[in-house]
């Protein structure tokens, strides 16, 4: 009975996301970490999987994800973005590090930490 208080917090630990900004957040599912869109109430659109590196302004979210063990570089539209939008509106890539680093430049995009 005494590990019950324990074994709680961890849960609770365990569900809260480990980086959000404004309505976007990363937080783990059935073991698998993905940056979703908040929708309250502990609700989240997914739009990429396997963020590995993430930068945000008030216009872009800059991303280096591995969905299924290819790593890419992605970027959010966050302008375009809404709870009702489809995700090919907004959520472009996958893109090289050479390409990504010349949309970084035309559309100052966030700068992603280095790797």
């Amino acid at each position: 009975m005494k590990y019950i208080p324990l074994l709680i917090a961890i849960f609770l630990i365990g569900c809260s996301p480990s980086w959000n900004d404004g309505p976007y957040e990363i937080y783990w599912i059935d073991g698998e970490k993905a940056l979703g869109f908040n929708l309250g109430n502990d609700a989240n659109i997914r739009r990429i999987d396997e963020p590995q590196h993430i930068s945000a302004n008030e216009m872009f979210v800059s991303v280096y994800a591995c969905p299924e063990g290819a790593c890419a570089y992605y970027y959010i539209d966050r302008v375009q973005d809404h709870k009702f939008a489809d995700s090919s509106e907004f959520v472009f890539g996958p893109y090289t590090e050479k390409t990504f680093v010349k949309l970084q430049q035309k559309l100052r995009l966030p700068k992603l930490e280095q790797r």
